[in-house]
């Protein structure tokens, strides 16, 4: 019986065991962690790019620029991309209607993001109540 007590045979397959699951749930958090980022950045890029697309083509509303910021999005579901444009001329008496005023114009993106894994899912759902992530972008532009 003092053999099998001093036997450490198989210690090491019992000890990666233990350790491989909570290696693969570390490696899909920071691989979801990833993906979270990139629909952030991907997101805050479309608010820009749909910004500069609708000072160069006045006439734009929000689905133009929806549908000229579906090709960009390239990672995310373009059916889940909400935009807005808010168009804020400038009141001043000395714009005239030969000579239009400058405005701001702001495009507000926002994407309904879903997690992988439970783990990143229940981070974010706990931090903000949703996983929705906004940008916004603002243009001076004469309409």
């Amino acid at each position: 019986m003092k053999g099998l007590l001093r036997d450490e045979r198989g210690a090491t397959l019992v000890e990666f065991a233990l350790v491989t699951p909570v290696l693969i749930l570390v490696l899909l958090a920071c691989l979801d962690f990833a993906r979270a980022l990139n629909a952030y950045v991907t997101v805050a890029s479309a608010s820009r790019e749909g910004a500069r697309y609708a000072t160069v083509h006045p006439a734009a509303d929000s689905d133009a620029i929806r549908a000229y910021l579906a090709t960009r999005v390239s990672p995310l579901d373009p059916a889940t991309l909400t935009v807005a444009l808010v168009y804020t001329p400038t009141s001043d008496e000395r714009w005239t209607a030969t000579a239009p005023a400058p405005g701001t114009i702001r495009v507000d993106v926002a994407y309904q993001w879903t997690a992988a894994s439970w783990v990143v899912g229940s981070f974010f759902a706990a931090a903000s109540g949703s996983p929705t992530f906004a940008a916004s972008s603002s243009m001076e532009a004469i309409r």
